[in-house]
């Protein structure tokens, strides 16, 4: 007997024979919803029955009734018996909400129960962000300082900033403006009618095309492309005498690089699962990838949740892995082997990761359980909460409630979290004092993408640009800051300031987002010294940015913070092959001083000024730290090397 025969039996007497569904999907798969779009077809009927039965498509997220009924001549010569066969046709065609879906199409019995007759995974594309401007006539150019108007729309999502960008320009908007043709062309849009908006400025002087930025409730952004470009030469801050077109620099292209030897194919592949606390857009992003990437090539497969923003996956070059949102993976996770995963690694122990680690592990109670750790998370949460460690510490449950994020780890329950895992993963020696004693743990190093993060020359062009004298020094720092590195970060600034007020012209390359304000009236001081680039999204663009530096620095001073933290800078700071500067901590207590990289006791301002004289002065120095650099990177970053172990201990636990 079947599922379905089980199924049906249930719903009548014992001494009536329940009615057959019988039913199919004609559309080709596998399903995926082309922004937004759900179109099905296919057939249902119930055997014996003179009419069809109703059919629904059902997911977690949303139920559908059929769009349409569709006659089935074929299915009434193929079963001349069944007087519903001709009439069992049906469609779908409707719009659906993003994601990755398991879906049941069900028919409906005599007693009025569903039942599925087919099950199907279904792929819906997230829908585009739309948006339009108003009266700006047929010409493509503007060239004249206006205010813009229009409306701007996600079907699913409402606005909740949106502003206006072009060249070096971003221009904020008011939403919330009336617009009565909008219902009428997205009527499944609730929110269509309050789509309209207005620039709060007129346009400034700027050059470039005209895009739509939108930033919604959760977080996640869109922007949509536009068919305008914005040429306004001057405004009452930007003279004639500013080019704003100036000629445009391309980096080299990048040279062919041996091929790396293919990794052995293993013979046991697992299912293994990794559970982020963010988007790919995070730090945490670049380890997870490039494991599971690495993990895939040895045969394994791999899938990767993160929290929102699934679209972020494409600033990764690569990804021989399947991305799912966590409110997807929380239905349960299937491979192609039809099983669940058999390693759930949560990466860290943040509220979200926690939360949906215990739901997989209700629905796939066969699956070992593993926590990486890259960070002290009990230091971090005290510092974003600015709170003491004593404070923490001392707060009631009902404290803690209303002061933990999804994005934070809870101290309580980060314990029993850890507690309850099969194995767990750290990035430094130092971690081990969160591992529980009967525990197994497995110690890797972050790595580089040897593809990408390789000694190169500067572009000189761009070079030129940025050296206002002749013995120009230029330092690079790459990273966000926050609460836990901000006062750090404050002592490179102030460090490159100390540097020009003694005629040493010092420039600073910076990326990576501010999420606190940690120069305050240093900012003035230092701004003409730091040439701010903002966040790269696309990781592989980095190496060319940093080889346009001498030498590269990590501030710091051990610590509670950066005594248990692996900076995932440094890897490719040591493979682009430039001097290091780092702080006596985490790395800095294994690298050799002298030979591997300069090492500080303290990399504070004073100290981080006295490196770069002494590096400046000392050409044997700076060539030493060089290829000390390569060297040591060769030796210990290696992306393929840390999966190879960490998949032989994901086998020791499944063992």
């Amino acid at each position: 007997m079947d599922r379905l025969d089980t199924i049906n039996r249930t719903s009548f007497p014992m001494n009536v024979p329940p009615p057959t569904l019988c039913g199919d999907i004609d559309t080709p798969r596998p399903l995926r919803a082309v922004k937004g779009r759900l179109k099905l077809e296919g057939w249902c009927l119930l055997k014996g029955e003179n009419k069809p039965p109703a059919v629904r498509l059902s997911c977690d997220a949303f139920i559908l009734p059929i769009t349409n009924s569709v006659e089935r001549p074929d299915l009434a010569t193929q079963m001349p018996d069944e007087s519903a066969a001709l009439n069992s046709g049906f469609s779908f065609d409707e719009q659906v909400p993003s994601g990755v879906h398991l879906a049941r199409v069900e028919g409906q019995l005599t007693d009025g129960s569903w039942h599925p007759f087919k099950s199907l995974c279904l792929a819906v594309e997230a829908v585009p962000f739309k948006a339009s401007f108003d009266a700006l006539g047929p010409s493509p150019k503007l060239t004249k300082r206006i205010h813009l108007e229009g409306w701007a729309l996600h079907p699913e999502k409402i606005v909740q900033t949106l502003a206006l960008r072009y060249g070096h320009r971003e221009l904020t908007c008011t939403l919330g403006k009336h617009r009565r043709d909008l219902p009428a062309i997205y009527p499944e849009s609730s929110h269509a009618e309050q789509a309209g908006f207005k620039s709060v400025t007129i346009l400034d002087a700027g050059v470039g095309e005209l895009r739509v930025k939108a930033t919604f409730a959760d977080n996640s952004t869109a922007i949509a492309s536009t068919p305008y470009n914005v040429a306004i030469a001057t405004d009452e801050n930007i003279g004639a005498e500013i080019d704003l077109q100036g000629k445009r620099i391309r980096f080299p292209e990048t040279p062919s690089l041996p091929e790396q030897p293919e990794p052995e194919k293993t013979t046991h592949p697992l299912n293994v699962l990794f559970v982020l606390h963010g988007s790919f857009a995070s730090n945490s992003a670049l380890h997870v990838t490039a494991l599971a990437n690495e993990l895939a090539i040895m045969g394994h497969s791999c899938a990767v949740a993160v929290t929102h923003d699934i679209d972020t996956l494409k600033a990764h070059r690569v990804s021989h892995f399947t991305a799912v949102l966590h409110a997807d993976a929380g239905q349960g996770v299937v491979y192609p082997n039809q099983t669940g995963p058999d390693i759930i690694h949560a990466w860290t122990t943040r509220e979200n990761v926690r939360i949906l680690t215990d739901q997989l592990r209700r629905l796939h109670p066969k699956s070992k359980v593993l926590i990486h750790l890259e960070d002290n998370e009990q230091h971090i949460l005290a510092e974003q909460l600015g709170l003491t460690t004593e404070q923490l510490d001392q707060s009631t449950d009902g404290q803690l409630e209303k002061l933990i994020t999804a994005e934070l780890s809870h101290p309580k329950r980060s314990s029993e979290f850890l507690s309850s895992c099969d194995g767990m993963t750290i990035i430094n020696e130092r971690l081990k004092e969160f591992v529980p004693l009967t525990c197994p743990h497995h110690i890797f190093w972050p790595a580089a993408d040897s593809s990408c993060f390789y000694q190169r020359p500067p572009t000189n062009e761009f070079r030129h640009i940025i050296d206002r004298a002749e013995d120009e020094t230029v330092l690079f720092y790459h990273g966000n800051v926050h609460a836990s590195n901000a006062a750090e970060v404050k002592e490179l600034y102030q460090a490159i300031a100390q540097l020009n007020r003694e005629g040493i012209p010092t420039t600073l390359i910076r990326t990576g987002l501010d999420t606190v304000d940690f120069l305050q009236d240093l900012a003035p001081n230092v701004a003409q010294h730091v040439l701010t680039l903002g966040q790269i999204p696309h990781h592989h663009h980095l190496p060319d940015i940093m080889a346009l530096a001498d030498f590269f620095v990590q501030p710091g001073t051990a610590d509670t913070f950066n005594d248990y933290r692996f900076p995932s800078k440094l890897p490719e700071f040591f493979s682009i092959g430039r001097p290091v500067i780092l702080p006596r901590t985490n790395l800095g207590r294994i690298v050799h001083h002298g030979q591997d990289a300069y090492v500080l006791d303290n990399a504070d301002a004073a100290g981080i000024s006295q490196a770069v004289k002494e590096l400046r002065s000392d050409s044997s120095l700076r060539q030493q730290l060089s290829q000390g650099a390569i060297a040591f990177a060769q030796k210990h970053f290696s992306w393929s090397r840390s999966a190879a172990e960490l998949a032989k201990f994901y086998r020791q636990l499944t063992r």
